[in-house]
């Protein structure tokens, strides 16, 4: 046996631990200093919509506190001068292919399609990019791309949102990609307390036919992945 191949006990330890050392920035310090400009920094959310915090078969608890932390994160980065605040929500069509895969929600039109309250009340919304999207993909058939390559200034961006396993992970890993497809030098940072994703307990995911989704599991195996991407996973950003 390989020392690569000797871990015993709780194969998923060290996952917990790096959670539990993950540093804290500031904006100044670690973000808008190695950017050069405030300018060069964009904050994105994935999906802050009713249909994953305040209604539907999505919505939950978790997601509501998540966006507490979050709009705090907008009112800082907009107190440092951060012009970008890029929105990809969910906007379904009511025969959406995606929901042969998961639960109808976010219907265009819909109540559940409309950004949430503890971000639709910032005082800045006029400052939003928006883009909707039909997957939880944020480029397929989205004006993603065309924004990023409009925008070469911007190569630092903080990821945010609902769905760290689904939306924000495809998310992260496609600016990455973008930034190294590119050649150019830049950085996705992930703020894990303004990131997380909905629970679905195995006796709820047996009566409806799909399969569990533990939410505290996910959520850390997702941000692990991120890293070892190369993504900056951080605590916060203050």
């Amino acid at each position: 046996m390989t020392e690569r191949d000797s871990d015993s006990g709780d194969p998923l330890h060290f996952v917990d631990e790096w959670f539990a050392r993950l540093p804290e920035w500031q904006w100044e310090t670690n973000i808008l200093l190695p950017a050069g400009r405030a300018e060069a920094v964009a904050l994105f959310a994935v999906d802050t919509i009713n249909a994953f915090a305040h209604e539907g078969m999505l919505a939950g608890e978790r997601m509501r506190r998540m966006l507490e932390r979050l709009r705090r994160l907008f009112i800082r980065a907009h107190e440092w001068g951060v012009p970008h605040f890029i929105l990809l929500l969910d906007s379904h069509n009511d025969d959406a292919e995606e929901f042969r895969y998961f639960p109808a929600h976010a219907v265009r039109g819909t109540t559940e399609a409309r950004l949430a309250s503890e971000i639709e009340s910032l005082p800045f919304r006029d400052r939003f990019t928006v883009f909707v999207k039909n997957s939880f993909h944020p480029a397929n058939a989205t004006s993603l791309e065309p924004w990023l390559m409009d925008n070469p200034q911007v190569t630092h961006f903080v990821v945010t949102g609902c769905g760290t396993d689904l939306g924000v992970y495809l998310l992260a890993t496609y600016l990455h990609t973008h930034l190294l497809a590119h050649n150019a030098p830049g950085r996705v940072i992930v703020p894990a307390e303004c990131t997380d994703t909905y629970h679905m307990d195995a006796s709820f995911a047996a009566g409806r036919g799909s399969l569990p989704h533990p939410a505290d599991l996910f959520h850390k195996i997702a941000l692990y992945h991120l890293a070892i991407h190369g993504i900056t996973v951080v605590k916060d950003i203050r």
